[in-house]
């Protein structure tokens, strides 16, 4: 078999050479009918790819938004769908947002609807100006079809609102839904040159500015968080009055700079901000930037999840009182925060449940020593909170899940891909609604192995029990590991969920609200939106029957575990391995595929690239989850650390070797490629292993560390 590379490569080597000018037309003609077809192919996997974000459940109807890739631009298109629980379908076609709209929370009730929109307008009344940007926020009501108001947010108060909900960012509406509680960026303190000369006339003229601190570090100057996080340097906490549109700071915060004529330089990053169900205080997670002497500088934050962060509360009722107030210059002023959690290193996403005889729960996930990977173990913690108070209640702190060292070592004796044994809590944030409505479980969606699986977690007891639910239950599926995800509880105790495979885009469903009776049998589900593709670029097939990917179909994966000789941590070195079915008898090229962080993981979801050089370019491609990775116990993971280049490159290569051994892979035709830290990798295997892996490919790879520890965001 010729693959697709090598037959350009010899076209191209045709035609160069080629006397004939008809026969040079005739295969230049050739081979841009045949880019034309890889394109419309690749265009198809990326088509069909379901990208799911902010959804929720009001008003008997699952809200969800789904990006989607356009080539063309190099940007990404968000369409809304609104889907019924009680006779689910796609009877009402999408409604594409526009790229105004930052953010869509809905109130408690469902009654309410804040939709955070960017908007640019003239710096000038006249409209001869540059443009400016500002932030909007709009508040609907009548069950979010009546826009009440729009409220724009002052520059003078803040910057921009953060809208990163995966860490930084937050955004939430207090129990009476009269007040939104976010998260935005300091305002800089005002500076003037040195050589600026000063007008008598000057209206705009500011006796607290410092001169010359235009360029300072930490004055005019902000030190950012890295890669992503390029206009976040420091946040803190608003509160918007959404009846009357006034906003005011939280100023009882740890080490708060809010004034002006303050630096910016070291203190604390506000984030992830909640009302408290009694509406007296808000809870959120502040990350040191300085301030608490753990971070002297800002390292990156993407993908860097050790940063040292606690927890917090601030009462709010005095600050309330005075949004609602006329008088903007009464003094009385709410007591100081709290830090709920001083002796631990790591924790943050804190979620409350609902109250019940005056108290209520409040979950977040924790780590009390920290670790000093880029990413590790959580911990699942629980403190009452007394309604009346407005508090915590002291002694109630309550360890639910431990860090889990290895897998099984809690004795649970549950097998998930190939892995016995729960392997810890690997997650980034819990769930919004992620408290079952009686308060007595958690549900949340976690890395076991190589899948992504859900579990209730008992608040009683600590038990951790998967969710087993499979929506595509009917069709051959013996050899099927799909991964799930949990969204959020129903309003009568049902679940939203998700399920993808290597070979099968997201799917929207939803768990009766029984299902937590049956938390060890298999849970009947309902399949709420199988999406169709949706057109990436203008590269498309003629028809949707002549598209190259056909869910399900085409290519089939597996889940492949070893155990290593090397390395003193003995755990599993799980791999994913994906085969094209029309293969025939020929032995299989075998594209390597390690992932980056290094602390992550590849799970069995769809990736367009992926299955298109699987089921397209009849390659099979091998992900391998080698030891370091998040999934496995706290211990496989630290067994990288000190180790880079040496464990994880015999994993790689144990885990190649066994994919050859299986008798369908051609050991002359293998190669490597990754990114990041699977760039250094790739890099790693072709120089030590030039034998084995006969090309690489990188992408960004970290392998130039003198020049790297200077220049970049996460030198650690």
């Amino acid at each position: 078999m010729i693959h697709l590379p090598v037959v350009l490569l010899l076209f191209s080597i045709i035609i160069s050479s080629s006397a004939t000018s008809g026969l040079s037309v005739i295969k230049s003609t050739m081979m841009m009918n045949q880019h034309q077809k890889d394109a419309a192919a690749y265009q198809d996997f990326v088509s069909s790819a379901v990208d799911f974000r902010d959804v929720y459940v009001r008003n008997g109807f699952v809200t969800a938004t789904r990006s989607v890739r356009d080539i063309d631009t190099n940007s990404r298109r968000s369409f809304l769908y609104n889907i019924p629980l009680s006779s689910p379908s796609l009877t009402a076609p999408p409604m594409e947002l526009s790229t105004k709209i930052k953010a869509r929370i809905p109130s408690p009730s469902g009654s309410k609807l804040a939709v955070l929109v960017e908007e640019s307008v003239p710096s000038d009344i006249e409209g001869k100006g540059h443009d400016i940007k500002r932030h909007v926020m709009e508040v609907w009501t009548n069950n979010g079809h009546q826009l009440a108001k729009r409220i724009v947010l002052p520059s003078t108060m803040h910057g921009p609102v953060c809208t990163d909900f995966d860490w930084f960012g937050g955004i939430s509406w207090s129990p009476d839904e009269s007040v939104l509680v976010y998260s935005a960026e300091v305002n800089k303190p005002k500076t003037v040159s040195y050589f600026a000369t000063p007008k008598d006339d000057d209206s705009n003229k500011d006796d607290n500015a410092i001169v010359g601190g235009q360029y300072t570090l930490g004055i005019g100057k902000k030190e950012d968080w890295g890669e992503k996080y390029g206009t976040t340097a420091l946040l803190s906490l608003f509160c918007l009055n959404v009846n009357n549109g006034k906003i005011g700071v939280i100023d009882n915060v740890p080490a708060c700079t809010n004034k002006a004529s303050q630096t910016t330089d070291g203190n604390h990053v506000l984030g992830q901000p909640i009302f408290s169900p009694c509406g007296k205080a808000v809870v959120y997670t502040g990350w040191d930037a300085g301030g608490g002497g753990e971070m002297p500088r800002r390292l990156g934050a993407i993908y860097c999840y050790h940063r040292p962060c606690q927890i917090y509360s601030s009462p709010v009722s005095q600050l309330l009182k005075k949004l609602e107030s006329d008088n903007q210059d009464e003094k009385v002023a709410d007591e100081d925060f709290v830090c709920i959690t001083p002796n631990d290193r790591l924790s943050r996403s804190p979620r409350f449940s609902s109250p019940s005889d005056g108290v209520a729960t409040l979950a977040y996930l924790c780590n009390p020593k920290g670790f000093d990977t880029h990413n590790g173990c959580m911990a699942l913690h629980t403190i009452d909170w007394c309604m009346s108070k407005g508090s915590v209640v002291d002694g109630t702190k309550k360890v639910v899940v431990d860090v889990v060292s290895l897998p099984g070592e809690r004795g649970d004796g549950v097998t998930i891909s190939g892995l016995a044994g729960f392997p810890g809590l690997f997650l980034n944030q819990l769930s919004d609604k992620c408290f079952s409505p009686d308060g007595k479980v958690i549900l949340l969606s976690c890395q076991w192995g190589s899948v992504l699986r859900v579990v209730s977690i008992s608040l009683a007891d600590g038990s951790v029990t998967p969710v087993n639910f499979d929506m595509r239950d009917g069709d051959n599926r013996i050899a099927s590991e799909p991964s799930q995800q949990f969204i959020c509880f129903t309003d009568d105790g049902g679940a939203i969920v998700t399920q993808s495979e290597c070979n099968y885009p997201t799917i929207l469903g939803s768990l009766p609200n029984t299902f937590l009776e049956n938390a060890e049998g298999v849970v009947p589900s309902q399949v709420l939106a199988e999406l169709p593709p949706a057109a990436a670029s203008s590269c498309s097939s003629s028809t949707s029957s002549d598209s190259s990917f056909k869910a399900g179909s085409g290519y089939s994966y597996k889940i492949m575990n070893i155990l290593p000789e090397h390395g003193d941590v003995k755990v599993d070195v799980s791999s994913i391995l994906l085969l094209p079915d029309d293969a025939g008898d020929e032995k299989l090229p075998l594209i390597v595929v390690p992932h980056g962080g290094p602390h992550s993981a590849t799970p069995t979801t769809f990736v367009p690239s992926y299955g298109y050089l699987c089921q397209h370019g009849k390659y099979a491609v091998l992900h391998v989850n080698f030891r370091g990775s998040t999934g496995f116990g706290q211990a496989a993971l630290e067994s990288l650390a000190g180790n880079a280049g040496t464990q994880d490159v015999l994993d790689v290569v144990a885990a190649t070797r066994a994919a050859i051994d299986t008798g369908i892979i051609d050991p002359e035709r293998v190669g490597i490629c990754g990114g990041s830290h699977g760039g250094f990798l790739a890099a790693h295997l072709s120089g030590q292993h030039p034998n084995l892996f006969k090309v690489a490919s990188m992408r960004n790879p970290c392998i130039n560390i003198a020049s790297m520890v200077t220049a970049v965001s996460v030198c650690d």
